[in-house]
């Protein structure tokens, strides 16, 4: 392989893949802007509640994330896993011809079957996925949300 060739493979790699972290996880819609009057309008118990579905979602996280590098390292691609971030919303995996097919299967399901578990653990505390994602954005721009969500998840 030349150093053209891979270069060329990384850029089409990072290209195809958005992020798997838990700020930017986008179940079924994509972030969206969040007034900071909105933001700071946000109860006990929807902090409480949120911070009980960023908890039990991150350990998902985890597993997705370590089998989606497990499937990148086993399909031989020059990328970690750090350098693929995956996300629910913005994935195309059609867009990577230099991983093998049975390996962007595989890929696909394991990132179908994460966010599907994190709908389901966001719909379990009592939280669409939409509102998930409101708070996820809400948090980012205010660290008072940001502060209160930390406390919450430090109370578990």
């Amino acid at each position: 392989m030349t150093l053209t060739w891979l270069r060329l493979r990384r850029t089409w790699l990072a290209l195809a893949f958005g992020t798997l972290t838990l700020s930017q996880i986008g179940f079924l819609l994509a972030d969206r802007d969040i007034p900071a009057a909105y933001a700071q309008s946000y109860s006990d118990d929807e902090v409480a509640n949120y911070a009980r579905a960023a908890a039990s979602i991150e350990t998902e996280r985890l597993e997705a994330y370590e089998l989606a590098s497990n499937i990148l390292t086993n399909a031989e691609g020059e990328l970690s896993i750090v350098e693929t971030p995956l996300s629910c919303t913005s994935t195309r995996l059609a867009d990577m011809p230099d991983i093998p097919r049975d390996s962007r299967v595989e890929l696909r399901d394991v990132l179908l079957a994460f966010c599907n578990s994190a709908s389901q653990m966001a719909e379990e505390n009592d939280l669409t996925p939409r509102a998930f994602n409101q708070m996820t954005a809400a948090h980012r721009e205010d660290a008072e949300l940001l502060d209160r969500i930390k406390d919450a998840i430090a109370a578990l």
